[in-house]
């Protein structure tokens, strides 16, 4: 009897380490997964308020990024950068004539770019070698959205060494218009690769 006692504890010692090494990447994946999720829609609002931003900026009549611009603040259940909250609903709120006088005073300067930073997932790049521990297809969701990042992150470069261009006397007297115009097509690249990184960010996290 003392034999079989022996042999059940040696059998129990075997098992015991395959359990618990599940229960610890159960709990580290969980633990991961909800920080991954936080850092992913900080990302998604600042991304959404970038949206605005060159939105206004360019003059651009458009009530559908207001829409989505207001659709990702709720979605994230995150408070409005203040003031922007009541914008967006005037705005969307207002007859088309007035809309398009609104955006148009809102519009930026000719001479007045805009203060855009390249983003970062922080975070996720301190833990990129454990993403092996989740499913196959949130691998690839959150490697797309790094790179998607990394193409934004080109398109801000771009956008400020042309406005920087525009401090530059000898390169306005000749190319004034190609350089304002090469700004103008980076802010709207800028702006359709911040949505469609966030709307990864909303497939990568589900409903």
């Amino acid at each position: 009897m003392e034999l079989l006692y022996i042999i059940f504890g040696w059998v129990l010692g075997l098992l015991s380490q395959p359990i618990i090494s599940r229960i610890e990447k159960y709990y580290q994946r969980k633990d991961l997964k909800i920080a991954i999720s936080s850092e992913l829609k900080n990302l998604g609002v600042r991304l959404a308020a970038t949206c605005y931003k060159i939105e206004m900026h360019l003059g651009i009549r458009d009530r559908s990024t207001l829409r989505w611009v207001k659709s990702v603040y709720e979605r994230y259940r995150v408070d409005y950068p203040k003031g922007l909250s009541e914008a967006i609903e005037k705005l969307l709120q207002v007859p088309d004539e007035q809309f398009s006088v609104a955006t148009n005073l809102f519009k930026g300067a000719e001479n007045i770019g805009l203060s855009l930073k390249t983003y970062s997932l922080p975070f996720i790049e301190s833990i990129v070698e454990h993403l092996s521990i989740f499913k196959s297809k949130f691998q690839r969701d959150i490697l797309e959205v790094r790179e998607q990042i990394n193409i934004l992150n080109e398109e801000v470069d771009n956008a400020m060494f042309y406005f920087r261009l525009t401090f530059d006397p000898s390169c306005m007297n000749t190319n004034k218009d190609i350089i304002r115009s090469n700004i103008n097509n980076s802010y709207i690249e800028i702006q359709k690769r911040c949505k469609i990184i966030v709307d990864k960010i909303n497939n990568t996290l589900g409903p």
